[in-house]
């Protein structure tokens, strides 16, 4: 069997993970991965992933022109951005939104079926005053090729906390 190259990604992302919650939503999107293809929505469980829940969103997937719509979005985030964005699409949220991070890497994602991780300042205003923030994207495949819904964890990081 060969192994899907997001597997590999994920490993490596989650040797560079900062916080113990990315690394265990990585640890269980790894455990979950069928290796020779991308996994699906439908193989991730929520439940599973307790303490990182609050952080994740839900982003599903429409292509010709890319758009991306939020089926979920966890209560850290709509604290951190002031508004629930659930059920909108992105660029309806965000002035030029295709030339946003955000919009960009989930493109990124479901051009190459990888991972996407991000550590630093962001450059998406938020109203929460954190000097960094740590993001993974991780993709999910119905058919286990095309992505059709992206993962997103965000933890907002203050300064001079713990990880």
């Amino acid at each position: 069997m060969h192994e899907h190259p997001s597997l590999s990604c994920a490993r490596d992302i989650r040797e560079q993970a900062q916080t113990a919650a990315v690394r265990e939503l990585l640890s269980h999107w790894i455990a979950i991965h069928p290796g020779d293809r991308i996994p699906s929505r439908a193989d991730f469980d929520p439940l599973a992933v307790p303490r990182i829940l609050p952080n994740l969103v839900l982003t599903d997937v429409e292509r010709n022109p890319y758009r991306f719509r939020v089926r979920v979005m966890g209560t850290t985030v709509v604290e951190a951005m002031g508004a629930d964005f659930t059920g909108q699409y992105l660029d309806t949220v965000w002035p030029n939104a295709d030339e946003q991070l955000l919009v960009r890497h989930r493109v990124e994602v479901v051009e190459s079926g990888l991972p996407n991780y991000r550590y630093g300042v962001s450059p998406t205003k938020f109203r929460l005053d954190f000097a960094a923030l740590e993001r993974v994207f991780l993709p999910f495949a119905s058919n286990g090729e095309d992505v059709d819904v992206i993962l997103s964890a965000i933890v907002y990081m203050q300064p001079g906390l713990e990880r």
